[in-house]
């Protein structure tokens, strides 16, 4: 039997799941069949339902059009993640959101909440149906790359207002700015120094191309977000992301 580790990653719904066996979706059949030509009656993947279980699967051959596997073991969660990272960003370019899908979920973030500010370059509040399908699909592939056992979620585009009104209130809220002190740069001593009480779920809010008018900050900060530097340098707004991400997650990983 194969490592689980070296196996092929698959999400499929629930739903996809029953008596023991697995009916993979068309499309997935034929990634399985045409693109990673795996042996339809013979090779064992990895399948997940999006609850953290997984299962250890032995494809099984077609039924029409659709590949079918037999499950042979189910794994529960191996730990509970020591941080719920919420991220939102400014809509931009798709190459910049494709960017910031994917590697924002190698690093752990669990929900995405895009949103439209003054200076956003993109201004769309209501996507095409078939764009939130492709965000969905970067998350699932960079998911299953990664080694996830649940899908970050993706909210709808919404005003920065609106944003700001659905964040959770019972955990860390911050907000990175040019104009922050240089003394509130992301660090293990900075978290301490805002947050007495231990907490597992961070929003983190980054602006966009043009930066956060004072306006937006202030506003922020009304609904509890905190000011902090990601340092001297100014970033990309991608890079923002990025870089918050990774520090925030090496900080609650090194905690846990």
């Amino acid at each position: 039997m194969m490592r689980r580790g070296s196996l092929n990653r698959f999400f499929v719904d629930p739903s996809a799941i029953s008596s023991g066996r697995v009916v993979f979706p068309l499309e997935l059949s034929r990634q399985i069949h045409k693109v990673l030509r795996l042996d339809v009656q013979a090779d064992q993947v990895l399948v997940l339902d999006n609850s953290g279980k997984s299962y250890l699967v032995q494809l099984a051959g077609w039924q029409g059009k659709t590949l079918t596997g037999k499950i042979l073991e189910t794994y529960l969660p191996e730990q509970e993640d020591p941080l719920e990272l919420e991220l939102a960003f400014s809509l931009t370019k798709r190459e910049k959101i494709t960017w910031i899908l994917q590697k924002g979920t190698e690093l752990g973030v669990t929900r995405f909440r895009p949103y439209v500010a003054a200076r956003s370059l993109d201004r769309t509040q209501q996507p095409e149906p078939s764009r939130m399908l492709r965000w969905r699909a970067i998350i699932r592939e960079a998911s299953e790359q990664s080694r996830r056992e649940r899908l970050p979620d993706i909210e709808a585009p919404s005003t920065f207002a609106d944003m700001l009104k659905v964040v959770p209130q019972d955990g860390l809220k911050l907000i990175a700015w040019e104009e922050a002190n240089p003394q509130q740069q992301l660090s293990a001593g900075f978290l301490t120094q805002i947050s007495a009480e231990p907490t597992r779920l961070v929003s983190v809010l980054i602006g966009p191309e043009g930066g956060f008018s004072t306006e937006e900050v202030a506003l922020a900060e009304g609904f509890g977000f905190i000011q902090f530097s990601l340092g001297r340098r100014t970033l990309r707004m991608e890079t923002a992301c990025l870089a918050a991400c990774a520090i925030l997650t090496n900080l609650f990983e090194n905690q846990a």
